[in-house]
């Protein structure tokens, strides 16, 4: 009988542990800077994501979820931000709870988001149709650019051979649609299309989609904006075909012929590519998706640039940059060779593995192709700075995007009275919206914050699980070992030291930041002394150039604690004459100088207390994994 009990025992032991079985999950506090967050940030991580909540116009509060990766890129070292971390200790009942529930609110706000931009979208269209667009977001035609001029780019001189070559590629991938689907098959989806255009009309928004109440999220919504350019897009897909145009010149680029000739077992891999890419648009284009015209003319883009590749004999590619990204002129990296050389020794490295991968692979997808293209848009856009050629940093795309202008014709059969309409409808419609959007995520520098909002949301993931009995201050306790009030820490650096307080933390540590790693790996050379006063001020430090995006400021604060009232006050000093200047240049820099003193001033007055703010940050770094 005792073995019986014992055993017994024993197994409801193992099942106890099984079903409270431990978890961790992570509390981040990045240490204040100038820029977003100026005086701090927060943020938790369950697995794979960070979640943390940021101000956005007009006033609102919303949660985003990153990489971890990128998440740390981006504060400790482009920021140049140190990161605090604890991880706390919780079963992997509760640390479901608080995962579940974060991810929930997140796809939450992305829907009522998205409404909201489908919705302006929407508003912008009608105003074009008006002919009264607004004149710095006019909509336009996604990836038809690849095949029509585009008034945003300055078009290269076409190769009349090359082009000549393309065009009669695709009437031979005309002819074999209409072997496929029937000689007249494209002259009557083009109608058909045509007639859809014609006869759409904007939507009664009110009626389709009303103003959702409590928790409920909003329906996806497919607006007259998305149908019409849906329609639009898959129109010009069938002229590209019916008028068998080439790319344009400036939609696609050769890597270098040097290094980046062709292989055999590459050209082999290639003609199969090929082959995949005709069969997915023989099966797109009546594949009865609203989006197939915009697959069908990147299929055909990535057709022709895989052809022209075998022909030539080197790798060619589409350009994948949006035509919004913001071009670098060499005086902002001429300064920052080393730099420069990394980002580009790290580009070839991944364009390598990439082409090495398919090589290696028996059966290599499109999906696998577009990672290699953009790593050689990256490789490609990076090498024109060793030329001193102005390039582009960011602004990569996973699909070319290249665009036009909205054409004239064909469009919606509407009078300019019904679309006037139309627009105040949609007008007083978007305003509701609004309200709706402020009521539920209003932000508040005080009681609604991206500290504030955390607690809150492990206060609701924990009530939403437990009796209406129980409060939030025991449960907090019994899953987490304590209880963070939320009105009560809405400072970041406050909210860290209570998590290190109240919760059950597991360990903790500091991730430094890119300029604090560099500085550790000086110190091992020895002359600690002499580093640390060479790299105490922006003047004489080589590991930061000013960053004109950071105010001007002179000493370097986070690792000089005695001295920092010494070096706030100079650097105060510093923005009062930056400020001073500016008022001197306003008429001519419109104001830039008058504003950066004052932010240099307003970032440097906590110094004088022995509060941190001045780190300095970095535009262009090699991207690093998280350490």
């Amino acid at each position: 009988m005792k073995i019986i009990n014992t055993f017994t025992i024993f197994m409801l032991w193992c099942f106890v542990s099984a079903t409270t079985s431990a978890a961790t999950f992570n509390y981040l506090y990045i240490e204040a800077n100038e820029g977003n967050s100026s005086g701090g940030h927060s943020a938790i991580q369950f697995g794979e994501y960070i979640y943390h909540y940021q101000y956005i116009d007009p006033g609102l509060i919303r949660l985003f979820r990153q990489d971890p990766n990128d998440f740390h890129f981006s504060y400790r070292y482009l920021q140049n931000r140190p990161i605090h971390l604890s991880e706390i200790d919780v079963s992997e009942a509760t640390f479901n709870t608080l995962n579940d529930y974060f991810q929930w609110q997140f796809l939450d706000q992305e829907q009522h988001y998205k409404h909201l931009e489908v919705v302006n979208k929407e508003y912008k269209l009608i105003q074009q149709l008006l002919d009264k667009p607004e004149t710095d977001s006019t909509l336009r035609l996604k990836a038809a650019g690849l095949f029509y001029p585009s008034s945003q780019t300055k078009s290269r001189t076409p190769d009349a051979d090359l082009a000549t070559r393309q065009s009669g590629m695709m009437i031979e991938l005309r002819n074999k649609i209409e072997q496929h689907h029937g000689r007249d098959f494209l002259t009557h989806t083009r109608l058909a299309l045509e007639a859809e255009i014609n006869a759409l009309k904007p939507l009664d928004w009110s009626a389709a989609y009303p103003l959702p109440i409590e928790s409920q999220r909003p329906a996806p919504p497919y607006s007259f904006a998305d149908h019409y350019n849906d329609a639009l897009t898959g129109l010009f897909a069938i002229k590209v075909l019916q008028e068998a145009k080439s790319l344009q010149p400036d939609a696609f680029f050769m890597l270098d012929p040097q290094t980046q000739q062709l292989t055999d077992t590459e050209k082999k891999q290639l003609v199969v590519l090929r082959q995949q890419l005709e069969a997915t648009l023989l099966r797109s284009l009546n594949s009865g998706r609203p989006d197939w015209g915009y697959a069908a003319i990147i299929n055909m883009a990535r057709y022709i640039a895989v052809d022209t590749s075998l022909q030539q004999g080197q790798w060619v590619f589409l350009d994948g940059f949006s035509e919004t990204a913001q071009w670098i002129e060499p005086a902002e990296f001429i300064n920052d060779p080393q730099h420069m050389e990394q980002l580009i020794s790290e580009a070839k490295l991944s364009l390598d593995n990439l082409q090495l991968t398919l090589v290696q692979s028996d059966a290599y997808s499109e999906s696998e192709y577009s990672e290699l293209e953009f790593a050689a848009n990256r490789y490609a856009e990076l090498v024109k700075g060793q030329h001193l050629m102005p390039l582009r940093f960011y602004g990569q795309k996973a699909l070319p995007s290249l665009g036009i202008d909205l054409p004239k014709d064909p469009k919606p059969d509407l009078s300019e009275q019904q679309l006037k309409a139309a627009l105040v409808e949609l007008d007083t419609y978007r305003k509701q919206w609004m309200g709706h959007l402020k009521q539920r995520y209003q932000y508040d520098l005080i009681t609604r914050n991206c500290v504030t909002e955390i607690f809150r949301s492990i206060d609701n993931a924990l009530l939403q699980k437990a009796p209406q009995t129980e409060s939030i201050k025991a449960l907090s306790k019994q899953h987490l070992g304590g209880y963070v009030k939320a009105s009560y820490n809405f400072i970041p650096f406050v909210s860290y030291q209570s998590v290190l307080d109240q919760y059950r933390i597991n360990r903790s540590e500091t991730m430094p930041s890119y300029r604090q790693q560099e500085m550790t790996k000086r110190y091992q050379n020895g002359q600690q002394l002499l580093i640390r006063l060479q790299e105490s001020n922006i003047l004489s430090s080589t590991l930061y150039r000013y960053n004109p995006e950071d105010a001007l400021f002179i000493f370097f604060t986070d690792d000089n604690t005695p001295l920092r009232p010494l070096f706030g006050a100079i650097n105060t000093t510093t923005g009062i004459g930056q400020s001073l200047l500016g008022l001197l240049s306003w008429p001519f820099d419109s104001g830039k100088n008058l504003k950066s003193g004052a932010t240099g001033v307003l970032m440097s007055l906590p110094e004088l207390v022995f509060f941190n703010m001045r780190k300095g940050s970095y535009n262009y770094l090699p991207y690093k994994k998280m350490q």
